[in-house]
């Protein structure tokens, strides 16, 4: 049976696909990499009919791994994919992972840097030789020197992951959440509010072009 987060996502898809072009005329520019926790930074190339520059499309972290990920990002970048079964899998006792009923239908990768690695939840991917062929080739994409990185309250999102990732040192940063963290300053972060009250963020309702809270294509244009 359809779900209401189901069927706004539908609805997010349809009017991406319909304004894509009118939307993209408002950029100044087209060649930029956005690094994201989710599915979001594809989502946002498609709302403007962009080519995705940057690899972390269709795939999810959890939120430890995506700090460890942005903290030696140019060396994870430079190791090689390699896939593991589900239960080799760190995170599988993990409530949002072990408990998804989708847990071991999609690929999962894992990157190494010296003694630490992180692992690639390739959730929209049908196998490993596919996941690993647009990682590969969507990674040799990427604008180093445009980078927009995104994060928000999934996957075991506590605050120190929300803390640590506040201090990185990117020019560029977006952090989405539906709760109130008393720890850091209002515009530290974006707080949405959303229906019905969920615990963590849902996809649906992360913004995309202009919205009420943030203009996207704003946001875009000002990348350096």
């Amino acid at each position: 049976m359809p779900t209401y987060e189901g069927f706004r996502l539908k609805m997010n898809q349809i009017r991406r696909e319909l304004f894509a072009k009118q939307r993209g005329k408002a950029l100044v520019q087209t060649d930029f990499t956005i690094l994201s926790n989710n599915c979001w930074g594809g989502m946002i190339y498609e709302s403007y009919h962009l080519q995705k520059r940057t690899p972390t499309v269709g795939l999810f972290f959890m939120a430890e791994d995506y700090i460890r990920f942005l903290s030696g990002l140019r060396e994870y970048m430079s190791s090689e994919l390699r896939f593991i079964r589900p239960e080799e899998s760190r995170w599988k006792n993990e409530k949002t992972i072990g408990d998804d009923t989708r847990f071991g239908t999609y690929p999962i990768g894992r990157l190494q840097a010296g003694r630490e690695s992180v692992e690639l939840f390739f959730l929209h991917y049908r196998s490993e030789e596919e996941a690993k062929e647009k990682w590969e080739r969507r990674k040799k994409r990427i604008n180093w020197d445009r980078l927009l990185v995104k994060f928000n309250d999934q996957n075991g999102c506590t605050e120190k992951e929300v803390r640590d990732f506040l201090n990185l040192p990117y020019e560029n940063k977006l952090f989405f959440t539906c709760r109130d963290w008393d720890a850091f300053a209002d515009e530290t972060y974006i707080r949405i509010r959303q229906f019905p009250k969920h615990d963590v963020i849902m996809a649906s309702y992360e913004p995309f072009g202009r919205s009420r809270l943030i203009d996207i294509t704003e946001v875009i244009n000002r990348l350096s």
